[in-house]
């Protein structure tokens, strides 16, 4: 069985607001159904205009749906994956996270500084490095077939979280940031009130790069 699931109102209740990718990719769909409508009306309104004067009276623009790819996420840690995609929004969410994580990127550089006695801005900067970058990752669960508890989904995302070990990730906004593995610091998950099929989970995680060493003879 299949219910129909309002994610716009899950996303207020549990973030407060409803923002970027999801927005964009949820009125992407409803506009998909007011596209057909809209081109129905604007068929009866040319036929109209063109027997009262014989030629239309208006002009249209048609304007693209936007592509909200870039923001599919696909987690691999050896034979586990976990995939974050709007599929599930369009039917058949079997092993699919949908939608994918709102998402944030924090980065410092790592800057040696010596300080010179005396003088306005006397100091010495040694040396720059950049550090990783901290990933926040911030969803819904959501029953999107049964409409009950997403208890499996919430206890695979569990059971990702508590590898040991890097995990690979393919995402065309992280490929962007230079980001193809990470690993997993914080987790936290709640319930959305108001909506018993849905819990909210947060990941905080680290960027990583494998360590290159040269050797010198």
């Amino acid at each position: 069985m299949r219910y129909v699931v309002d994610l716009l109102a899950r996303y207020q209740s549990a973030f407060g607001f409803v923002g970027g990718v999801v927005a964009g990719e949820l009125e992407g769909l409803a506009n998909a159904g007011i596209f057909k409508a809209g081109m129905l009306l604007n068929d009866a309104r040319w036929k109209a205009a063109k027997l009262l004067n014989g030629t239309p009276g208006y002009d249209a623009e048609l304007y693209p749906l936007p592509d909200w790819s870039w923001a599919q996420m696909t987690l691999k840690h050896e034979g586990t994956k976990l995939a974050f995609d709007f599929s599930g929004l369009k039917g058949g969410s079997e092993g699919v996270f949908a939608p994918p994580p709102l998402m944030r990127f924090r980065r410092t550089k790592n800057i040696t500084i010596t300080v010179v006695d005396g003088g306005d801005e006397a100091e010495i900067v040694e040396n720059f490095g950049t550090n990783s970058w901290d990933i926040d990752f911030n969803g819904l669960i959501v029953d999107m077939d049964e409409h009950g508890y997403p208890g499996e989904k919430l206890k695979q995302l569990r059971q990702f979280f508590e590898i040991n070990d890097v995990i690979d990730v393919a995402c065309p906004l992280l490929l962007d940031m230079g980001i193809q593995s990470i690993y997993f610091k914080e987790q936290s998950y709640e319930p959305v009130e108001g909506f018993p099929d849905t819990v909210k989970y947060s990941l905080v995680a680290k960027s990583i790069k494998p360590a290159v060493f040269s050797l010198i003879q």
